[in-house]
């Protein structure tokens, strides 16, 4: 080993023992109260079992099954990790998207055995654990370049996971580095690491026992370092993303010159914190293996604990075994006691000499066995040889129980059931109860377990923390297509970082580098008791409703999600049925199947019954288009009809106004002719009728008079 790694080999093993000891002793308790719950036996551990050694042990696992119903509450709910846009170059389509990947890398990791694992070690013991790692897909492929984050499981965290003992937080956020030990035998270790396990005489220094029996320990080490970084943001004056360079990449130069090259200009210059996670393999007694930088920005291990507080600076944290220890062994005890007392001879035993049962040991020894109607004795003699009375000397007493152990026993018994949080009244429901005032009880017994559930959705809000900056890191791909988990456990499909087109300016669909997000932690109903409340409300539903599409919709929603041997095509045609009627948006896979479906019925040849029907229709429709012919037909001749007729009502309409100017015409001759005849029959009159004598007119008169005279009128004689 080098002198660089021998130096960093020393360095880890002393912040491994500071860690070791400062915990020891909390993780010591927590391991005890697993073994105390789980293990056969382990109720009669230590000056207990010593003392009542020879003696009936009888253990009645009272914590165990409080341990199991909190359990079973957890199970029945679900943590649901979702991602919440926190900035301006965040969005919801991606955060969406963000909870597909994570569901589908839960289920292709198998989270759920983690997180019952964590959950189940931190509520009986304390102290649970789960780790995240990121793996490339196909392990042993040559040309497998993608990776999925993985999420495992932690056994025994109270025996193998050390954290830094100067973190406070909860989610140990604040920790500089954290410790996972595993023991494996010495051939494993040379399977795995290609290496002889060393020997361990010079470790005698440290509280870390390093050896386990013939076991090798070897550590992952993870080392959190934090740097400052100058960093330049730089923006496009026509609109664009703004871009982000760091003094620490290999390219900074030639990338900065490239951008300001194309018109990019600097925005600001900035220190800022770049966290970096390095990991390490080691065993006592050197550095088996370096693994380089871990993906994100934090260690990759998120810690559950039951109950958690700091005493005397200390961590101190308790599952749900601590309290009721005592209460425990004290019932074991007095159960025990009974059974031993109960399980003696009732009757008086008679007590002999040595001499009177000489010889008939074995019929004595089992009469209890045997039942024999008699039993027989030696005769006894006195000093002078002469037969005495013949009788046992004496006889034991019957064992008697004492008042004080029936009440000892339910007592503790009363006890236990305090302790853990077992409600009696959720036993003891009679059967005509209404549904109501169980779920009232129900709530009670829930509330005693909320502190965990609580402290469990902590835990799961860092998981998500830890995968998302994993996710920034490891998901950089362009345009990769990856499998994703809706809300309800169907497949999905998400391409990450697409280009596209947004506002004239190059972007990226589902960009895990873009943005900003924020995790939060929903607990609520697991899928399947989702699923059974709505069926039973559905069916609560059916027989009110009086619209018979309503009825269709809830009596297929009903059977959509329905589970169980023989459902399956059942649930699937209602489905279907959902999507025809516009209720349930299809999947993609539906989807294609809807459009091959389409295009399969398109191509498909008419049967004979179809072409009759097509054929008899066609007729139809042709009869139909000559009707219809016809009556336009029809319809053009009565047009026409009616332009002539409009045409000659015009002309008609034009000779009269002619004939009617040509009667004006003639009445106005004829007017003018009248008067003409007036003024000719007055002139006639005047010539046969002398004119009284007047006054010869003048010059003017005579003027006015001659204007006077009508048109055509001769001359008169002598003018």
């Amino acid at each position: 080993m080098s002198k660089q790694n021998e130096t960093l080999h020393k360095r880890l093993l002393e912040r491994i023992d500071a860690d070791y000891d400062q915990s020891h002793d909390n993780q010591r308790q927590s391991y005890d109260d697993r073994r105390f719950c789980f293990v056969q036996g382990a109720q009669w551990d230590g000056d207990i079992g010593r003392q009542f050694e020879g003696r009936p042990k009888f253990e009645f696992n009272k914590i165990q099954l409080s341990v199991i119903r909190i359990y079973n509450e957890w199970a029945k709910n679900r943590f649901t990790v979702e991602f919440r846009p926190q900035n301006n170059a965040a969005d919801t389509d991606t955060a969406d998207n963000l909870q597909e990947l994570f569901r589908a890398d839960e289920r292709d990791s198998n989270a759920d055995e983690a997180y019952s694992t964590a959950f189940m070690e931190g509520i009986s013991g304390g102290i649970g654990a789960i780790m995240l790692e990121a793996k490339y897909d196909d392990e042993d492929g040559d040309d497998d370049e993608y990776q999925r984050i993985r999420i495992k499981p932690i056994f025994e965290a109270d025996t193998m996971v050390y954290w830094d003992s100067n973190a406070r937080r909860y989610d140990k956020a604040d920790a500089k580095h954290v410790t996972i030990v595993t023991s494996m035998s010495k051939h494993q270790f040379k399977e795995k690491y290609k290496k002889e396990p060393a020997s361990f005489d010079d470790l005698q220094g440290y509280r870390f026992d390093w050896r386990d029996g013939d076991n090798v320990r070897v550590a992952e080490h993870f080392e959190l370092t934090t740097r400052q970084v100058e960093v330049t943001k730089l923006s496009h004056p026509e609109g664009g993303e703004p871009v982000k360079l760091y003094e620490d990449d290999e390219d900074y130069d030639q990338q900065l010159d490239t951008y300001m090259v194309q018109g990019y200009e600097i925005d600001f210059v900035k220190k800022v914190k770049r966290k970096e996670v390095k990991g390490y393999v080691l065993s006592g007694s050197e550095i088996v293996e370096k693994l380089g930088v871990i993906a994100g920005e934090y260690l990759p291990v998120a810690p559950f604990y039951g109950k958690r507080m700091y005493v005397s600076g200390r961590e101190v944290t308790q599952g749900h075994v601590g309290l009721s220890r005592d209460a425990q062994i004290a019932f074991n005890l007095k159960m025990s006691g009974l059974i031993d007392l109960a399980s003696r001879p009732q009757d008086e035993t008679p007590i002999f000499t040595p001499a009177q049962v000489k010889g008939h040991e074995g019929q004595w020894a089992s009469k209890e066995v045997e039942r024999k109607p008699y039993l027989t004795i030696n005769p006894t003699k006195d000093a002078n040889g002469n037969l005495v009375a013949v009788g046992p000397q004496a006889y034991t007493k019957a064992p008697v129980i004492p008042q004080a152990m029936g009440a000892l026993i339910e007592s503790s018994g009363a006890l236990i059931g305090e302790l853990t949080g077992k409600d009696s009244n959720s036993e003891q429901l009679h059967s005509n109860v209404s549904a109501e005032a169980v779920e009232m009880v129900q709530e009670r017994v829930d509330g005693q377990s909320l502190i965990y559930l609580d402290n469990f959705a902590k835990t799961m809000a860092h998981v998500g923390r830890i995968w998302l900056s994993m996710a920034q890191t490891v998901y950089d791909e362009q345009e990769r297509p990856m499998a994703g988990v809706k809300h309800d456990d169907t497949d999905s499909k998400v391409i990450i970082n697409k280009p596209t087109i947004k506002d004239g300016q190059l972007a990226y669909e589902n960009d895990m580098q873009g943005g900003k997000y924020k995790v939060v932690v929903d607990i609520g109903e697991a899928f399947a008791t989702q699923r059974d409340k709505t069926v039973k409300r559905m069916i609560q539903m059916l027989p009110l409703s009086t619209d018979p599409q309503d009825s269709k919709v809830l009596y297929n929603t009903i059977l959509a999600n329905q589970d169980g041997e023989g459902m399956r095509d059942v649930s699937a045609y209602a489905r279907k049925n959902l999507i025809n009627m516009g209720v349930t948006e299809p999947d993609e896979q539906e989807q294609k199947e809807m459009e091959a479906a389409q295009q399969a019925s398109a191509n498909q040849p008419p049967d004979a019954q179809t072409q009759y029907f097509e054929a008899e229709a066609a007729k139809a429709l042709a009869g139909a288009e000559k009707a219809k012919a016809d009556t336009q037909k029809t319809l053009a001749e009565v047009d026409e009809t009616r332009a002539d007729t409009a045409k000659t009502l015009f002309e008609m309409q034009r000779e009269q106004q002619q004939t009617q100017q040509t009667m004006q015409e003639m009445m106005v001759i004829l007017q003018a002719m009248q008067q003409s005849q007036l003024a000719n029959e007055q002139q006639i009159k005047q010539e046969v009728t002398p004119p009284p004598e007047q006054p010869m007119p003048d010059m003017g008169q005579m003027e006015q008079m001659m204007g006077d005279m009508p048109d055509g009128m001769p001359p008169m004689e002598g003018m």
